[in-house]
């Protein structure tokens, strides 16, 4: 990641466990890569092993390719001997965020941080936050699975990863802290805070958000226990290297809100919302439907009513979250309202497309069982006419679940659109016939109860032509993602605007 900073050795080594003392303590460094094929001269090569590729086998490379300084990890390093000073480390990848942060010399000292954590949500929430305190006044940068943003730049983030690697995750910060930003929010996952990732060190955290949290990601934590742990390790980081207040926020409706609140420092200021349970920013006398919500709320700054575009009853928590960051930090219970109800939607999550057709029309991410079940349960009883969802699933991935989200489909909607979503290297017509078993055990039969049609812009033009006043067509799978992935090769994706101009063909403006 090429930066305009120069760094000598022994700055960048400032902080990180070093096994012994190496050599050339004053050269001077240019950059730092964990991917050999981006190293340029003068730059250090971290070694890192990763899940598919050993970085240690291309040191040589790293070298050849102008590396003046190569960190290794012992636990793989073969011992050869090279001609530029090796620094040996116990664990690579966890010393490339403490690197990251020296060498773009501690953004995240310069600015407030908000971590937002959570199973569900964090995208949603993390924009909201962002756009919040923008209302309230403040430039902020972003960093969420959906985009980025450094003060008035916005853009996609296109690396299909929710949480960046340090050295991605440091660069952006510095480019908030030099553009003069006063907030980040950081989309904060459980990989990128786990001790053996650590992606997220050194991003000297001011405010903690906790969302929810349910089995998911076991394969890689091992355990609930260790994933609720390492989740917790944001309320942990809190005021590591910030000043002044810190605030640890969590979702009293969850029952781990007590965990998370516990594993903030004793000096963080504590705060709850919540819908159900008793919290200090409370949702009363919540009307949800598909084309938004209202509600009355009661904080320790006072009451207001707030009526908010976002569909979904969990889009309330979200933005019960969002506000709670806001008060937290001086703005206005009134600036903070206006900011929320002005917000028309989160790009790909349950992001209403209307151009004022007498039917709803809804795009996001949803893209495995439980969060299909989620989307579906909570907009079934808000619909007054039929559900037609559009999805399919993704190829080369977990073919278990493919029946499933059928099953669920098949149970709430009226009518499925089976389509293409990353079908990568498998037959896409094969994927939609594992599809089709799940929608068959809930009763659906080809024809009325489901269509098959691999092109996503077409199942898209079928969905809305079939569309009748007080229906939802709801699609699912894409959301904010700008390509379908084919085997070889990716086309360019929009599904907003692909709904749009369904919608635009039909005579819509």
């Amino acid at each position: 990641m090429a930066r305009s900073m120069v760094m000598t050795l022994r700055e960048l080594l400032r902080g990180v466990d070093l096994l012994d003392v190496p050599t050339g303590f004053d050269a001077p460094i240019l950059g730092i890569a964990y991917d050999s094929r981006q190293v340029r001269a003068g730059w250090l090569f971290v070694a890192i092993r990763g899940f598919h590729t050993d970085g240690h086998q291309y040191v040589s490379q790293a070298i050849d390719a102008g590396a003046s300084a190569v960190m290794v990890d012992v636990r793989y390093w073969s011992g050869a001997k090279v001609d530029v000073p090796l620094i040996r480390v116990a664990d690579s990848r966890a010393s490339l965020a403490p690197l990251a942060a020296n060498f773009y010399r501690r953004p995240g000292m310069s600015l407030r941080t908000v971590g937002i954590t959570g199973t569900k949500g964090k995208s949603t929430t993390t924009d909201l936050v962002s756009q919040v305190l923008e209302g309230g006044g403040f430039s902020t940068g972003m960093i969420s699975t959906v985009d980025f943003k450094v003060g008035g730049r916005r853009w996609p983030n296109s690396t299909r990863q929710s949480t960046p690697e340090a050295p991605e995750i440091q660069g952006l910060l510095r480019e908030m802290a030099d553009a003069g930003c006063a907030y980040a929010v950081i989309e904060s996952t459980s990989h990128a805070l786990s001790a053996r990732w650590n992606r997220l060190g050194g991003c000297c955290f001011d405010v903690a958000v906790f969302l929810n949290i349910t089995h998911e990601h076991l394969d890689y934590h091992g355990s609930f226990e260790q994933y609720r742990a390492d989740k917790a390790r944001l309320f942990e980081m809190l005021g590591d290297c910030s000043q002044g207040d810190v605030w640890a926020i969590a979702n009293a409706d969850d029952r781990s809100h007590s965990y998370f609140l516990a594993a903030a420092p004793a000096h963080a200021r504590r705060l709850t919302f919540g819908v159900q349970a008793a919290a200090d920013v409370r949702a009363h006398e919540v009307i949800a439907g598909p084309g938004g919500s209202s509600l009355r709320v009661t904080t320790p700054w006072g009451e207001t009513h707030l009526r908010l575009q976002l569909p979904g009853s969990f889009n309330v928590s979200n933005a019960l979250a969002a506000l709670s960051v806001a008060l937290s930090q001086g703005i206005s219970l009134e600036r903070a309202t206006t900011a929320l109800e002005a917000v028309p939607g989160i790009r790909g999550r349950m992001q209403p497309v209307n151009l004022g057709q007498p039917f709803d029309v809804i795009v996001d991410y949803a893209h495995n069982p439980d969060s299909f079940d989620q989307v579906l349960s909570m907009l079934r009883p808000l619909t007054s006419g039929r559900i037609i969802v559009v999805f399919g699933s993704a190829g080369e991935r977990d073919r278990a679940k493919r029946g499933i989200q059928g099953e669920i489909a098949g149970r709430y909607a009226d009518l499925l659109v089976l389509t293409d979503e990353d079908p990568r290297g498998e037959d896409p017509a094969a994927i939609i016939a594992e599809i089709v078993e799940g929608a068959e055990r809930a009763g659906k039969r080809a024809g009325d109860g489901y269509l098959c049609i691999p092109d996503r812009a077409e199942a898209i033009r079928t969905a809305v032509t079939a569309a009748r006043p007080g229906d939802l067509v709801l699609l699912l799978g894409k959301g904010h993602e700008g390509t379908i992935i084919y085997a070889g090769s990716a086309i360019p994706w929009d599904e907003a605007e692909s709904a749009r101009e369904a919608l635009r063909a039909l005579g819509y403006v």
